[in-house]
């Protein structure tokens, strides 16, 4: 009895540190960072008209708290940091409990990384999703690390806070689908490595249409044509990678004025016609029907080592492995987008500390993705081959839907900002502290992923020290 109270009581004392923290990071960022994205969704919720250039969700909710007369940033910073700090707690707190304190006070330094919280402090849709995420998560351990079955009540809030954050971003379904998985006690998926592809499938295919149906039936946004910028970036990329000539149905002279604005890092300059010339406007921009997709597909059939050299050109910058130290959009803003509305922090000195902290670590293997990929891909092999238990199952779901998310951006990717990996950099630590947490764990796996992540790390110091610069 006395063991068991002192782990209650150990339990206790880690969420409240969790919430502690939680809460002077409230203070001191109050009411959070706004950038161009946001200011953008601010203004579609004040004047009642959605698009789909981002998901709406956000913009509708904001919508939603205007019309109650709840204005600002700072109902969304909550929306983002108070689940990501409960779940924080959560955790922490549940693996006191089962006698891990060691591991629970690492959970609470996980969620003060460096980079992750300098980014979830900016009010932007990647943060929502993975403050929901986290929260999620938060309350899936607090049950099954104790061995118990969730209540409905629990169920039905880790459901909403999973279908707010597979809305919030485009490609988030690669996240949420494995990790709902895991939090289902991995059902199905432990017959073989075919039907458990299968499986994870047809749940993929099944939630991005559900995603399209819900922007564009429910929110009721406007297509935008959104979906139509990876093609171009993919087929000015082609183009870029092999001799002159013609090139999808489009003049040759069009096709070098676009080659002339490529860049690995995104496919920005392309919307620009007056500098990029009219590519855009006849692919993109047109209204109707595009011939954009037929012609991606074409020139990928037809001329795939040129489409593979591209998409390791960009996987190189989205990833950061040989890239500059001063790659831009690493680091969060340290003050607002500039806006009429009064939206977000201009500027105090938590944000310029946090700033200055976070651009430090963004030099260092911290801010490689690469780094964080190959982590989390060992993690995922050691708890597979660990024992089962409540605490490698939890982790094994997160180092796979961190695994997931990250190779998603191989081939659907269109800009490289370090914010695209808060999932990465969030869910990675997290599923170390439930291997720290497990019994009977398979160490020769173990050392394997703690050597070829000190590999990684080596490599990407030499690497991004000898980077040429990048091209914007």
């Amino acid at each position: 009895m006395a063991g068991r109270t002192g782990r209650g009581r150990a339990g206790h004392g880690h969420g409240v540190a969790a919430l502690v923290l939680g809460v002077l990071v409230l203070l001191l960022i109050w009411p959070g960072i706004v950038v161009f994205d946001s200011v953008r969704q601010y203004e579609q919720a004040l004047a009642g008209s959605y698009d789909d250039w981002h998901p709406p969700i956000m913009a509708r909710l904001w919508g939603a708290l205007l019309t109650l007369h709840i204005d600002g940033s700072g109902p969304l910073l909550l929306l983002q940091l108070v689940p990501y700090w409960i779940g924080i707690a959560l955790i922490a707190a549940a693996l006191a409990r089962t006698g891990a304190r060691g591991a629970g006070w690492a959970a609470i330094v996980a969620g003060l990384s460096p980079l992750l919280i300098d980014w979830m402090v900016v009010v932007v849709k990647d943060a929502q999703m993975v403050g929901a995420m986290v929260g999620a998560t938060g309350i899936v351990v607090w049950y099954r690390l104790s061995g118990r079955r969730l209540a409905w009540p629990a169920v039905v809030v880790v459901a909403l806070l999973l279908s707010y954050a597979l809305l919030a971003r485009a490609n988030a379904v690669f996240a949420v689908v494995p990790l709902a998985f895991a939090f289902a006690g991995w059902r199905g998926l432990l017959k073989g490595p075919v039907v458990s592809a299968m499986l994870m499938l047809v749940a993929t295919v099944a939630a991005l249409a559900g995603q399209n149906f819900l922007n564009h039936r429910v929110f009721d946004a406007e297509r935008t044509h959104v979906e139509r910028t990876l093609p171009l970036f993919d087929l000015v990329g082609i183009a870029r990678h092999l001799p002159p000539g013609p090139l999808a149905g489009v003049p040759e002279a069009e096709w070098r004025k676009a080659e002339a604005c490529y860049t690995p890092f995104y496919w920005d300059p392309l919307g620009n016609s007056r500098r990029c010339g009219a590519v855009a406007d006849t692919l993109v921009w047109v209204d109707g029907p595009s011939p954009v997709g037929r012609y991606w597909v074409a020139a990928i059939a037809s001329h795939p080592f040129a489409y593979a050299e591209h998409r390791l050109a960009h996987l190189n910058a989205m990833l950061r492995v040989a890239t500059p130290l001063d790659e831009r959009n690493g680091a969060a803003p340290a003050m607002s987008e500039p806006n009429p509305y009064g939206l977000g922090l201009r500027s105090n000195g938590a944000a310029w500390v946090l700033g200055k902290v976070a651009n430090a670590a963004e030099r260092t293997p911290l801010g490689s993705p690469a780094v964080w990929l190959v982590l989390a891909a060992g993690l995922c092999w050691t708890l597979h081959g660990t024992a089962r238990q409540p605490a490698r199952d939890m982790g094994l779901g997160l180092a796979l839907s961190a695994c997931l998310m990250t190779a998603s951006f191989a081939v659907v990717s269109i800009a490289s900002d370090l914010r695209y990996h808060l999932w990465l950099m969030a869910a990675t630590p997290l599923a170390t502290v439930m291997l720290a947490a497990c019994k009977d764990i398979n160490r020769k796996r173990l050392r394997w992923t703690l050597c070829l992540t000190a590999a990684a790390c080596a490599a990407s110091v030499a690497a991004r020290a000898v980077a040429p610069a990048m091209a914007y």
